[in-house]
């Protein structure tokens, strides 16, 4: 992969309209390179084509309806963009629904798993609720006096 494939830039794309996060702030996290890795194989070449055909369709008038139709409710994109939305939250794989696998084809790589530590502590739920992951990030002597940060959604 390098910084110009037009493929993972779709993928990069796509997951910030997924998670609400932009490109740059899931850059950040140090996992795109990851979960880009995960992503390609857990999916065939066509499925794969054909999500990532999607983030051209974002520029139009409504991405919300993009979203909607072409992402969470379409039966072949809906459970691939959901696990992507978990790999990003939680830096876990969520595997593909049976009735998925059989319809579009079964890889050895969708199985439930925490992709890697890094993973385990970029998750983006962290931020999204002001807290920090049990046991890998800190958050400094004297942190359990202070008033919790407000979390990405500002509460």
């Amino acid at each position: 992969m390098t910084q110009s494939d037009p493929a993972f830039d779709a993928f990069l794309t796509i997951s910030a309209v997924l998670t609400g996060y932009s490109p740059a702030e899931l850059q950040g996290t140090g996992c795109a390179p990851e979960y880009w890795h995960q992503f390609q194989q857990v999916l065939s070449e066509e499925v794969r084509e054909s999500f990532l055909a999607g983030a051209g369709k974002l520029g139009c008038n409504d991405p919300d309806a993009v979203v909607r139709d072409h992402f969470l409710s379409d039966k072949c994109h809906g459970p691939v963009a959901r696990a992507l939305i978990q790999l990003w939250y939680l830096g876990q794989w969520a595997p593909l629904p049976q009735d998925w696998t059989d319809a579009y084809g079964a890889s050895r790589f969708d199985t439930a798993r925490i992709l890697s530590s890094r993973a385990y502590k970029e998750g983006l739920v962290w931020d999204a609720i002001g807290a920090h992951p049990m046991g890998a990030k800190q958050q400094g002597f004297g942190a359990w006096a202070m008033k919790p940060p407000a979390g990405r959604g500002g509460s």
